[in-house]
């Protein structure tokens, strides 16, 4: 398996096109340089009011083949001026 982690921000107005037909894919690219290509369609599920927007991790079979995409998580910050 081959695992490509990427930032994906898309505006409602983005995802309207898609809802539209006018958009069929999804262009992310990855901290590393890597360009990846997957359809709208397994962006579904991460769908706001807003739009799309997040760091999600993608993963491919050996062949580059879509297996599946994962949100990552990112923890609140910590208010480090708490007292205990």
């Amino acid at each position: 398996m081959i695992r490509i982690t990427v930032s994906i921000r898309l505006t409602s107005l983005q995802v309207e096109d898609y809802y539209r037909g006018r958009v069929r894919w999804v262009i992310a690219n990855a901290p590393d340089g890597r360009t990846v290509q997957l359809p709208f369609k397994v962006l579904h599920s991460f769908i706001t009011k807003d739009g799309i927007d997040g760091m999600f991790i993608i993963t491919t079979d050996q062949k580059h083949k879509f297996q599946a995409i994962d949100r990552v998580e990112t923890k609140p910050l910590q208010n480090l001026d708490a007292e205990a």
